[in-house]
């Protein structure tokens, strides 16, 4: 069944959040006190209600215990959504919620008031969080760790002197198609531990003594590394020279 979603306060940020979740099918309604905002997010083809969240009788017209499995309120204040997620934990206390923070000392705040995720936009940015969301490699890997379907994890993956990476160009790496997983960037030590972003460096060769970052669930991470081990001693892991 479709994930049924609700999403509060139809501003910049909002939008973009808005567009990638209606790609991906689900049932999304979007939910403001300002008609205007309103009109706009009608306009872009959503459902609509105008509902006072200040007020926890409107709340409860939203049947959020059986009708809604994901709330995310995207007000531009903090306060708004703090209050938000109070009202929403009071009513469905086991609702996944994900907010955003615009101001990092909101972020405990947000999280004491029972956000599920909360995103910070001193780290990231409005327009990276648009360029993530919208990437074709990594948008099954947000549906699953955001709707808490699989376990993500973070690694470092050391190029040794016999490994069948050494040699290939990044961009001929395709993590994402053979594990599932993103190559985040790489550390190179010649350059002085410098963390050098995958989009940056697509046709540099991988060296000896290289690190690759990489995110995704730990099964396939721990997939690759075993991979790699087997291929160093068996043979090339890629049948292509480059």
């Amino acid at each position: 069944m479709s994930l049924r979603i609700v999403l509060f306060g139809y501003h910049r940020t909002a939008v973009e959040v808005a567009s990638y979740l209606r790609s991906r099918d689900y049932r999304i309604t979007i939910i403001d006190d300002n008609e205007d905002n309103l009109a706009k997010a009608r306009y872009a083809g959503f459902e609509t209600a105008r509902l006072d969240f200040r007020n926890d009788a409107e709340l409860k017209k939203l049947n959020l215990k059986n009708e809604i499995d994901v709330v995310f309120c995207l007000f531009p204040e903090d306060a708004e959504n703090v209050f938000l997620i109070i009202s929403i934990k009071n009513l469905a206390p086991r609702m996944r919620i994900f907010t955003i923070a615009h101001s990092r000392e909101a972020i405990p705040k947000l999280i004491a008031a029972g956000a599920s995720k909360v995103v910070d936009t001193h780290e990231i940015t409005g327009q990276r969080i648009s360029d993530v969301l919208n990437r074709p490699m990594v948008t099954d890997i947000l549906d699953h760790t955001l709707f808490g379907q699989a376990d993500l994890g973070m690694a470092e993956i050391l190029i040794a002197p016999d490994s069948p990476l050494l040699g290939k160009r990044i961009t001929h790496l395709r993590l994402d198609k053979r594990y599932n997983l993103i190559l985040m960037g790489v550390v190179n030590p010649e350059l002085g531990s410098r963390f050098l972003y995958s989009m940056e460096i697509m046709e540099r060769r991988l060296q000896a003594g290289d690190v690759l970052v990489v995110i995704g669930p730990q099964s396939e991470i721990t997939r690759l590394r075993e991979d790699l081990q087997s291929e160093e001693s068996a043979g090339p892991y890629y049948t292509s020279r480059d």
